[in-house]
């Protein structure tokens, strides 16, 4: 459909549907609205919040793991397929959730799966009293945070400006951090002093639950105005798609070996007390807060590629040099390195990278596009912790686990390297109504259907 410069100008303006606010450029790829400022920020933070539950939610598992164990009698092997019921549903869903929110829009399919999350939490505080419940609690759990990750990075993309999308990024993801920090320092003392191991998940269920309220209420709906043609087999033919989610395997292959296997090894071969050993993993986190912000800044300037081929190489120095740190300072700096470099500080770039290429090339497929990518990024967890407990086995020591972490995040920085970039020229703008035809555009109340009828016009 040719729109007229007239028309183009009356569409816009039909879009601006708040009056009060600053407006800043709201943009899908290279397409540019006129959207508030005030919104992009309260947008930005929700999600931060949002995130920081989700990773809250998750991380009181670990620690609960034990006491689990002892009240319904189980091996090791069945107290660690708790987590892995949470990871399998987590990682199944990605792809489908990803899809049905390119059909169905951000803000349905969010506020449905967050408040289903919510109310898992709650139901594994009050109703988990035999194993095979407690798994598919925690499996319902998974399903209800899979949509997380695609949504709540379509709705912050399509609400920022492509020149701030690492940096805004970067602000969601710090909340990743927050939670694992949260969860991991919280769980310990709220089950010492309740005495049962079901009262951390009862304190987060709330929040969780008025989280999704929040969505509810202050997010604006994005979604497509025709339904997308883009199969998941077309997404995997892309090779700069292909090269960025396996970049974002190698990166998180790292971080699950330091994560899940750091506290054991830091006890056992590195000789420190199972608390200290524990802190010293929580230093991963922290340190990955203005590692995020500052690198995920400078790739808005520099290119994802860049700083990635920059970052990752670093990241596997620091995650070998776990190995033969001298003392406890230089294995604390070897930790403070790796989350000011690795998984969590990468993150935001790898994600931003598929939103830029993706809002360029088929924005209609984004949510399929970022659920795609946590499906790779995530398939190290269940890979890595593996792999490591197996060399442990063979090997007699967790060294090589933590060697073998490094290589593959080297391996990261090669997929890094051959990746391509997709950016916005300066400058490059188009109508409402092109962007309608091409994809998302975020939609909200009775401006919604204005635009929806003025499209339909011949």
């Amino acid at each position: 459909m040719l729109v007229s410069e007239a028309e183009g100008n009356s569409l816009r303006r039909t879009a601006e549907v708040y009056d009060d606010d600053a407006p800043c450029a709201e943009q899908l790829g290279s397409v540019e609205m006129t959207q508030p400022r005030g919104y992009a920020l309260r947008a930005v933070g929700l999600f931060c919040l949002g995130w920081a539950l989700v990773y809250a939610n998750r991380s009181t598992l670990f620690p609960m793991l034990k006491p689990i164990g002892e009240e319904f009698g189980l091996s090791g092997v069945q107290t660690g397929a708790v987590a892995s019921a949470y990871f399998f549903t987590y990682v199944a869903l990605q792809i489908p959730l990803g899809q049905l929110i390119d059909r169905l829009g951000v803000k349905r399919v969010l506020v449905t799966t967050y408040a289903l999350a919510g109310l898992a939490v709650l139901s594994v505080g009050l109703f988990a009293r035999s194993y095979p419940l407690l798994m598919a609690l925690v499996a319902l759990h998974g399903a209800g945070a899979a949509a997380y990750y695609a949504a709540a990075y379509s709705a912050s993309f399509a609400a920022v400006p492509e020149k701030y999308r690492g940096l805004s990024a970067a602000v969601i993801n710090s909340g990743m951090a927050i939670g694992l920090v949260l969860g991991l320092s919280a769980a310990g003392p709220i089950f010492h002093r309740a005495g049962t191991w079901r009262a951390p998940f009862l304190f987060l269920a709330l929040p969780t639950l008025l989280v999704a309220l929040a969505f509810r209420l202050f997010v604006h709906d994005v979604r497509p105005v025709r339904p997308p043609r883009v199969p998941v087999l077309d997404l995997l033919r892309d090779r700069q798609l292909l090269a960025v989610n396996l970049s974002g395997f190698c990166s998180l292959y790292g971080f699950w070996v330091v994560m899940t296997w750091g506290p054991a090894y830091f006890q056992t071969e590195r000789g420190l007390p199972l608390e200290a050993a524990g802190y010293l993993t929580a230093v991963v986190a922290a340190a990955s807060i203005p590692g995020a912000l500052i690198f995920a800044s400078l790739s808005d300037r520099l290119g994802r590629r860049r700083l990635s081929v920059l970052m990752m190489p670093l990241a596997a120095v620091a995650v070998g040099s776990m190995v033969v740190a001298p003392g406890t300072g230089w294995l604390a700096a070897a930790l403070v390195a790796y989350g000011a470099l690795g998984k969590l500080a990468w993150d935001p770039i790898g994600a931003s990278w598929i939103g830029d290429h993706v809002g360029r090339t088929r924005p209609e497929a984004m949510g399929a596009a970022l659920g795609l990518f946590t499906v790779f990024a995530m398939g190290s967890s269940v890979v890595a912790p593996l792999v490591s407990g197996w060399l442990r086995d063979l090997t007699g020591s967790l060294a090589w686990a933590f060697v073998l972490g490094a290589t593959v995040v080297l391996a990261g920085a090669a997929f890094a390297a051959v990746a391509g970039e997709t950016r916005a020229e300066p400058g490059a703008e188009r109508s409402i109504a092109q962007a309608q035809q091409e994809g998302y555009v975020a939609t909200t109340g009775r401006s919604a259907r204005r635009l929806r009828r003025a499209l339909r016009r011949p």
